[in-house]
């Protein structure tokens, strides 16, 4: 990594510039230029394109095709600025030359191998027709110099052309996927990349790219939510030049790149007393006066695949295996062979759970375009032919570090989500492919308001034919722009937010409309003024002896909600449940509702009390969401309906409490659980008094009910089944 001396010096040069350009541009001396052309060749030849690339354009001119080639070049590896390298290289082809001195100040040509770059902007561009041309023309003129030495490793060419049309035949049969953030928590920073997550799901490590430095961001999940990030990189002792590369099973060991002033070494860390202790650079199986680039470790904590572009492997950078030794230090590397690596590059390798899977990206292989992400199925040392992941995780610009995680089920990935902006996101994986796919994109606002978008900002895609939720996306936290991934079909949009009138809005995509983006209105909600409801308490509900008849449904079954419930033909409809209670009550209470209907089988002896009937999940969450807004209790969950079953009856008395405390002395509720009401005294058969909240049908349920605010305060709450236990 350049050193801090040299970036100040860049940087003093960029400011200069930047102040004084009326007279620089008049006034310049010769020897100006050549020290502003060797500040930025310094910066550029340590990787610091965005440095580099004010400097070259302080020199730029329309006769200097060396600075605009060296403008493009820098362009192309600058993260939301990509595109803007095509016009640069356009105008450095036409006067390119194999014999350019590049590194001569008084160089005006162009190197031949801009015309590779060109097509690499194009292909990024998705300009593939293009693409294509310009490297065939590039592969002719380098064949012409072959008489005067020729130029190197020609072979990706032919790769990059293959690529080009992989690309077109991917794009044509993407993949399904579903996608949401991980958390609006891991959004603080501009840049997020290499999620690493523990294998029991509990811990993530990531990186937060911050201009010039990077920051590893550590959060832990505590009641099925992540916390807000913190910055290791002082407990790490890592410096600025570190990036996260993968975790154990159970998040208390680290592993890190360091680019070690572009040694590239791998480093690791433990979790020990609730902090991390400072990085320790691997043994010299794993890391050597070659270059190192990721590892990952298995769930056992026994095997490490990492990368490497040692001598002996296959070519460039090398996936390899080593297996902790008895005395616990990680032995001899050995080669995963030529079914996983090429004579390109292979990097960022995770292992699934269990151990039959290898994800990782490539250079090689059948891919799209620069880094594909793959997945090959084996063990050990013997792996078969790999499986591109396909369009869309994979596209024609670098696509790497996709963390496994269920297996082949699902995966933690960074996507670009706006101008210089990634962010992390939980992939579920379908394994089914779509006939064509587009982007629908717009931007979400709320009227007479500036805010910061979060959870609580949703937006809900469901299928106008079917009803059923395809997606649930988020805007971005400050721009507000939002975009889902879909086939052809008929599609609503429904946008809420607390305190906000919904809005619907109907579009539809068939079969040959031109263009993948299809650009939506902006959508603007307007407040809704609110009424404060008295807060309801259902906890002391008077019992009736039974049931009207005509509410009572016995023929029917109420289950929680699942994420694949799209793919579940039983559902006859979605409902809000208010309650579920053993003893029939007078419905009366249940305010604001005229709908109430009663579900009852003999399985579980549950009297559920639910209002509406809904084809479309997303507008009973939206109904549910207008009766907490009215004074209803947290506790109102989402149930589908589905046709009952000849299952034998079997008699169960069991559901589910959140216990809040458990003393030896009996305690004064009203005081010591403030604000809750319903709160509920049992003495046990262990002698003490606990103090218990709520009835709920399912361990989910209850669990769900235990994440909110109002319960953080109690760190000992857990949920439990109540069976016979209790006395009185």
């Amino acid at each position: 990594m350049i050193n801090l001396r040299g970036r100040i010096r860049c940087l003093f040069l960029l400011l200069s510039g930047s102040v004084f350009i009326p007279v620089f541009a008049f006034a310049q001396s010769n020897r100006e230029m050549k020290k502003i052309f060797a500040e930025a060749e310094s910066c550029n030849l340590f990787g610091e394109n965005e440095l580099a690339n004010p400097l070259y354009l302080l020199l730029n001119n329309p006769d200097n095709y060396n600075i605009q080639y060296k403008i493009g070049t820098c362009y192309l590896n600058i993260q939301g600025e990509k595109e803007k390298a095509i016009p640069f290289l356009e105008s450095a082809v036409m006067h390119s030359s194999y014999d350019a001195k590049i590194n001569s100040f008084k160089e005006k040509r162009a190197p031949l191998d801009a015309y590779f770059f060109l097509a690499r902007a194009y292909m990024i561009n998705n300009e593939l027709e293009k693409a294509l041309s310009t490297f065939n023309k590039f592969k002719t003129l380098a064949n012409e110099t072959v008489k005067r030495g020729g130029m190197k490793n020609l072979a990706y060419i032919d790769q990059q052309i293959q690529a080009c049309n992989n690309a077109i035949s991917f794009v044509e049969n993407p993949l399904a996927i579903s996608k949401k953030i991980v958390s609006q928590e891991f959004s603080q920073g501009s840049i997020n990349e290499n999620p690493a997550v523990s294998f029991d799901g509990n811990t993530i490590v990531y990186t937060e790219r911050r201009g010039l430095l990077n920051a590893i961001m550590f959060s832990k999940k505590i009641r099925n939510k992540w916390q807000s990030p913190i910055e290791i990189n002082e407990q790490l002792k890592a410096g600025d030049d570190c990036s996260s590369c993968s975790l154990n099973g159970d998040g208390t060991v680290l592993f890190l790149y360091k680019e070690d002033n572009f040694d590239g070494n791998i480093y690791s860390a433990e979790y020990t007393n609730g902090k991390w202790t400072p990085i320790k650079k691997l043994n010299s199986n794993i890391n050597t006066k070659f270059y190192e680039s990721h590892a990952s470790v298995s769930a056992n904590g026994k095997s490490l695949y990492f990368t490497s572009n040692r001598n002996g492997g296959q070519g460039g950078l090398d996936i390899y295996l080593s297996e902790k030794d008895a005395l616990g230090e990680w032995g001899p590397a050995l080669n995963l062979g030529s079914a996983v690596n090429t004579e390109f590059n292979e990097d960022t390798p995770f292992i699934t759970f269990n151990d039959s899977l290898l994800y990782f990206s490539s250079e090689g292989h059948k891919g799209m375009g620069g880094y594909d992400i793959f997945r090959s199925s084996g063990n050990g040392s013997k792996w078969q032919s790999p499986e591109n992941l396909g369009f869309p995780l994979n596209s024609t610009d670098d696509d790497r570090f996709f963390q496994p995680f269920n297996n082949d089920l699902n995966g933690f990935y960074s996507i670009t989500t706006d101008y210089k902006k990634k962010e992390i996101f939980y992939i579920t994986l379908t394994n089914s492919r779509l006939n064509r796919i587009y982007e629908l994109s717009g931007k979400y606002s709320l009227k007479d308001t500036v805010v910061t978008f979060d959870e609580k900002n949703v937006i809900y895609l469901t299928d106008k034919v079917t009803g059923d939720t395809i997606d649930t996306g988020y805007p971005d936290s400050k721009t507000g722009l939002y975009n889902f991934i879909v086939p052809t079909g008929l599609f609503r949009l429904l946008y809420t937010a607390p305190g906000y009138y919904p809005q619907r809005l109907d579009t539809a995509i068939i079969k040959g409309t031109p263009s993948r983006t299809i650009h939506l209105k902006d959508i603007i909600l307007d407040k809704n003024p609110p009424v404060v409801y008295e807060k309801l308490d259902l906890s002391d509900i008077p019992v009736v002896d039974r049931i009207d008849p005509e509410i009572l449904i016995k023929n029917l079954r109420v289950y929680d909600v699942t994420d694949n419930d799209q793919q579940d033909t039983t559902i006859l409809y979605y409902t809000v449940q208010v309650m579920a209670l053993f003893n029939p009550v007078d419905i009366s209470y249940f305010k604001y509702v005229s709908d109430i209907k009663v579900f009852y089988n003999d399985i579980d002896k549950f009297y559920r009390y639910t209002t509406g009937v809904f084809l479309d999940k997303a507008e009973a969450y939206a109904h549910r969401d207008d009766l907490f807004s009215k004074g209803y209790p947290d506790d109102l969950f989402i149930k589908k309906v589905t046709r009952g079953t000849a299952e034998k009856s079997v008699p169960s008395q069991r559901y589910y409490s959140i216990q809040l405390k458990a003393t030896g002395a009996q305690v004064e509720i009203s005081k010591t659980f403030p604000g809750l009401t319903g709160v509920r005294e049992t003495k046990e058969i262990d002698g003490m008094y606990h103090y218990l909240y709520g009835r709920y049908s399912s361990a989910d349920e209850a669990k769900t009910a235990l994440q909110r605010k109002q319960f953080l305060e109690f760190k000992d709450a857990f949920v439990r089944e109540i069976s016979i236990l209790i006395k009185k």
